[in-house]
């Protein structure tokens, strides 16, 4: 006899808690990540490097790590004493200063955290469905956790120094690792399903054999490379136009604020329109975003933007996931999440992440705003190219066609 899989409500409160803790952690120490990197003296270049370290790293390490761990009875166990590394790792790299140090210390962190978020959102699809839900009702609550931390940290940090972030998010992620305990072990792993166990091979032949999922994967690898300078430098392109750490944190909330509306609403607008058509919406809104920083390079354009790209970002993020779990098996969600989420950012970080810091160090954070555009469009054609034949049948998508 099989056993009873069925979903109580706490499932879906505590992964939505889970989701506040875990990932609107990040909003005490990211925005302000690279900022604490240029206070030590460090360069682009060095500051490419780490992020370098930490991308190799989470490409080799990720997609084995979730295909590996999912096949264990223990998986949801695995995870928590990831989640407890990942958050000492964030600790102690707030008390160093030497550059050889923290490439150590984000090489180790990198290897016990790189599977966490992949892990994550396979188990959150799986919990929304089975509650008849979708994921953005989960990662919503990522949103609100991020609006909460970076105002705490804008205020802790400009009065107790960059440290306070990284204690923040420490103490997240410890929580996290505690709240974890309360979901179902069965959406961390494979065992109670009737389905065949997770395999790195058989993942990524289904994305060899999918034209649309291949022609994503490129479209990715071009964002990744042209778009890194931006994610970045942009808070440092901040300060150096004369924001306080104040102001950039209220930065770091403005998407978020319109995501905590538009995530659930993109989960009724993906269901209507189809996860492809929604990400090239998406990619055209973020597009005009790097545009608008370019052509006007001022503070109160990048709030704006910020502002605005809670649409974008609420759709990219829904579509993101679900152009993956709607083209995949169960079993094979997770893995292949890590390959497009760690691994390919990975293999594309490598490269991007030195030259990025060192375009920034040649040329400024403005003209990385052009060569985003440019990697958008790219992506948006490469998108294009590789619809799906749902899309290609519609007729508004065949009036383009016969236009172009």
């Amino acid at each position: 006899m099989k056993p009873d899989f069925k979903i109580p409500f706490n499932d879906l409160f505590f992964a939505r808690l889970y989701y506040f803790t875990f990932m609107g952690g990040w909003g005490f120490i990211l925005p302000f990540m690279n900022l604490f990197y240029i206070d030590l003296g460090f360069n682009g270049k060095q500051v490419g490097l780490i992020t370098s370290v930490s991308a190799v790293v989470g490409m080799i390490a990720s997609p084995l790590w979730v295909s590996e761990v999912k096949k264990h009875p223990q998986a949801r166990r695995i995870l928590q004493v990831a989640l407890i590394l990942g958050a000492l790792g964030y600790y102690i790299i707030g008390f160093q200063s030497s550059f050889p140090f923290i490439l150590v210390i984000v090489f180790l962190h990198a290897l016990a955290a790189s599977g966490i978020m992949p892990l994550s959102d396979s188990m959150a699809v799986m919990v929304a469905a089975k509650s008849g839900n979708g994921y953005g009702s989960v990662r919503v609550w990522a949103s609100l956790g991020w609006i909460v931390s970076v105002l705490s940290s804008g205020w802790l940090v400009a009065r107790f120094g960059f440290i306070a972030g990284f204690l923040g998010v420490c103490l997240m992620w410890l929580s996290s690792s505690i709240i974890v305990l309360f979901i179902q072990p069965g959406y961390f792993s494979q065992q109670q399903h009737d389905q065949p166990k997770p395999n790195l091979s058989v993942a990524l032949q289904r994305v060899r054999q999918d034209r649309t999922l291949l022609g994503f994967a490129f479209a990715l690898i071009v964002i990744g490379f042209l778009n890194s300078g931006v994610l970045q430098f942009e808070n440092v392109f901040l300060s150096e136009l004369g924001a306080s750490k104040q102001l950039i944190s209220v930065a770091g909330i403005l998407s978020a604020v319109v995501e905590l509306a538009f995530m659930i609403y993109a989960d009724r607008i993906v269901h209507r329109v189809g996860a492809h058509r929604l990400m090239l919406i998406a990619l055209v809104l973020i597009l005009l975003q790097r545009l608008a920083v370019f052509s006007l390079p001022f503070i109160a354009t990048i709030m704006v933007v910020r502002f605005i790209g809670g649409i974008s970002f609420s759709f990219y993020t829904i579509t993101f996931v679900g152009l993956i779990s709607g083209r995949t098996q169960p079993s094979e969600t997770g893995t292949v999440l890590a390959v497009f989420t760690v691994t390919i950012a990975g293999l594309v970080g490598i490269i991007a992440s030195p030259v990025a810091g060192a375009f920034f160090d040649a040329f400024g954070a403005r003209w990385l705003y052009a060569l985003s555009a440019i990697g958008y469009v790219i992506a948006i054609l490469c998108l294009w190219w590789t619809r799906p034949e749902d899309v290609r049948a519609s007729p508004l998508v065949k009036q383009i066609d016969g236009g172009l």
